[in-house]
């Protein structure tokens, strides 16, 4: 049994309004530099977010090895509920980030971050690709809507990562 899908519902967000019938999958492509929604819809080298909830875990995504993996899920420029998955040294700009305004006695929440690519050269092997570098631009046009998303639908169970399939043995093991 399946969800229906309301082909006729038009109507236009309110400002300051979000979509959030569903969860809009972005990606950060750091071989090209850019972000894309899906799959294949470029985006750009910058999207401006704003943050509902993050969270850290390991796991093997997308053919990469096991590691660390950060789930960011926020409100897009469009107004779409929204994630995306980073790793390595973008972790870690997100990570110091996050830090800095702990530091001042600042939360993320309710401020417009710019997630930016890049460049980079490899020291191991001299070839370029990208890392994403956060800053905070502006106050957030959405943070009345987060505010009461978070209040009414939020918990940190709430971001799906997308895993790979596991063992029967582990399976059995949960």
């Amino acid at each position: 049994m399946g969800n229906e899908i309301a082909l006729d519902d038009i109507t236009q967000l309110e400002p300051g309004q979000i979509m959030a019938e569903s969860v809009r999958q972005w990606r950060s492509d750091c071989q090209s530099g850019q972000f894309k929604i899906g799959a294949s819809t470029m985006r750009g080298k910058k999207i401006d977010m704003e943050l509902i909830g993050a969270q850290i875990s390991e796991g093997e995504y997308f053919g990469y090895p096991r590691q660390k993996w950060l789930a960011v899920l926020f409100v897009d420029p469009d107004g779409v509920l929204s994630s995306i998955l980073f790793k390595t040294e973008s972790l870690d700009q997100f990570e110091e980030l996050r830090r800095a305004y702990r530091l001042k006695g600042e939360t993320l929440l309710g401020k417009t971050i710019r997630a930016e690519m890049n460049g980079r050269t490899s020291k191991a092997n001299g070839k370029g690709y990208f890392a994403v570098e956060f800053e905070v631009v502006a106050e957030g046009k959405y943070a009345e809507a987060i505010a009461q998303f978070r209040q009414i639908h939020y918990d940190p169970n709430f971001i799906r990562l997308i895993e790979a399939k596991k063992k029967e043995d582990e399976k059995e093991a949960d």
